[in-house]
């Protein structure tokens, strides 16, 4: 291995560091041991049981390898000693091992989550330590890489979903399905009204992209059914009631009589099984 260790793998290391409590504020401390007790000899890892904060680990080094796991490393590496460039990387190895590409990967919630097995101090994907230890959060971990490089190397911190409304099910695939069924209607009128609050809106399913073609499907087969077998019947309803109401002009009566059947149309549009 060369050297010369990239930027975006010296964030990752500096990150680890930081993690395990060995940041010295300006590079990572090689020389210290579980517990703060220094290393005097960086020929070899120290394999000493040291106690502190109620616990007691026999890891040692920046990225507080455990001797088992240092031994399994170094060797697959070739590691003569265990002095910073070796440790360096000793730890960018385990990095690829769990799937990591330190050159390139961001330090992402996730990407922080493959390796919080090797790491007790990194958290997995529900914020804990998978050793039951205390562990640093990934807001710290990502603030703390940016200061490192800038936020590219960092990633965004994901936000839980919004939950969705009525209204935001017609988004998207969902909107330009319904405008569809309107269309094959035939009511008029309808796209002058804006925002589709006024109408009765059915619950959409969220298709994904590659669904297109197969909702837009069966979404024909349901505006069929329904043309079919709804319209003979609105109608007739439709024409007794607005006759019971003595509206004053036919062209109120055929616009009013298109909306009701949309209503019955979009009513049914929500349980398609059962309307054909």
């Amino acid at each position: 291995m060369s050297d010369v260790v990239s930027p975006n793998a010296r964030r990752w290391l500096d990150t680890i560091s930081f993690a395990e409590g060995t940041w010295g504020g300006t590079a990572p401390r090689y020389d210290i041991t579980f517990g703060y007790k220094p290393i005097k000899d960086l020929s070899r890892h120290p394999n000493q049981v040291v106690q502190g904060g109620g616990y007691s680990s026999t890891a040692a080094g920046a990225y507080q390898f455990m001797p088992g796991t240092w031994a399994d490393i170094a060797k697959q590496q070739g590691l003569k000693d265990f002095g910073p460039r070796s440790q360096d990387i000793a730890a960018l190895a385990l990095l690829r091992q769990k799937g990591i590409d330190p050159d390139r990967d961001p330090i992402t919630r996730e990407n922080i989550a493959k390796v919080a097995g090797t790491w007790a101090s990194l958290p997995t994907l529900r914020g804990e330590s998978a050793y039951g230890q205390p562990v640093k959060t990934f807001e710290a971990l990502r603030q703390f890489a940016e200061k490192r490089g800038g936020a590219a190397a960092s990633g965004a911190t994901p936000k839980a979903p919004a939950q969705q409304t009525t209204a935001d099910k017609t988004s998207g695939l969902g909107q330009i399905l319904l405008n569809k069924f309107i269309d094959m209607l035939g009511v008029s009128g309808v796209r002058g009204l804006g925002p589709r609050s006024s109408l009765p809106t059915p619950a959409l399913p969220d298709y994904s992209e590659g669904e297109e073609d197969l909702a837009s499907s069966e979404l024909d087969i349901i505006a069929s059914a329904l043309k079919g077998r709804q319209e003979d019947e609105a109608e007739r309803q439709m024409s007794e009631e607005l006759a019971s109401r003595n509206l004053v002009s036919n062209v109120q009566a055929a616009e009013a009589a298109k909306a009701q059947l949309l209503a019955q149309a979009l009513g049914a549009f929500g349980t398609p099984s059962s309307a054909i």
